[in-house]
């Protein structure tokens, strides 16, 4: 891990959540652990992260009541990954923490001939969400912290400050998606997702950089991410640095 970078990134992260809170959350706060975690079965979108095992102890004592949706733990953090998959109930995916800590930098950059970018919501323009979203389970199944439309559409209706775009092709079919979400300084980069007949052609790229352009227009000035490997070499063109291996424990069900 890069310790400057480190640092930015948990910040990112405590921006997040501290605007994320909700009526039956609070706030976890201590020694390699930062977080919102839910109180209640209504209040289940909480999220922690764990930067070290000085939150191994804690993390196995709270966990049945924490009622996380998910679990963010660094890699150098090998008791509490080991913890993590042990205790069930919780799918792990690998990544990359990322930090960008100039978002004015990040060019406008054109979609290939062929496709048109569109907001995702609702007017004459807009593409529907749950398209938006089918599409995106479509060519990527694992991308979703819930495996069905539904859920993964209530899912992203519950992030606030949240702008999704798509981009389309001439008959109008969903072939790529992006989004931002801004919480103070600090941007969210997620729902990135190409259509695998469209890869390979800088379409990835340009959304991304759509959405964080969105994201600095709004008065964002970092963003903070979690990579999948597909995403990986997307963000490093768009000038993020890795702040290290990252797994990310998704609560099933």
């Amino acid at each position: 891990m890069v310790q400057g970078t480190v640092e930015e990134y948990v910040e990112g992260f405590r921006d997040r959540v501290r605007a994320m809170r909700r009526p039956g959350q609070e706030i976890l706060d201590g020694p390699g652990i930062h977080g919102l975690i839910g109180l209640s079965s209504e209040a289940l979108d909480g999220r922690v992260l764990v930067g070290d095992d000085r939150a191994e102890e804690l993390l196995a004592r709270r966990l049945s009541d924490l009622r996380a949706r998910v679990v963010y733990v660094f890699d150098d953090a090998e008791a509490t990954c080991d913890l993590m998959s042990r205790v069930g109930g919780f799918r792990r995916t690998p990544c990359t923490a990322m930090v960008c800590t100039d978002l004015t930098a990040i060019a406008d950059l054109p979609l290939p001939a062929g496709l048109v970018r569109r907001p995702v919501g609702t007017g004459p323009e807009a593409v529907p969400l749950a398209a938006a979203a089918a599409a995106a389970l479509r060519s990527d199944p694992d991308m979703a912290p819930a495996s069905d439309l539904d859920g993964f559409v209530g899912y992203l209706r519950s992030i606030p400050n949240a702008t999704y775009l798509a981009a389309v092709d001439e008959a109008s079919v969903v072939r790529a998606t992006a989004a931002s979400a801004s919480w103070g300084a600090t941007a969210g980069v997620f729902f990135v997702n190409t259509d695998l007949a469209w890869r390979g052609h800088g379409v990835g790229t340009a959304m991304t950089a759509a959405a964080l352009r969105v994201a600095s227009a709004l008065g964002a000035t970092r963003a903070c991410l979690d990579a999948s490997e597909l995403g990986l070499s997307i963000y490093l063109r768009l000038g993020f640095e890795s702040a290290g291996a990252i797994s990310q424990f998704v609560r099933e069900g």
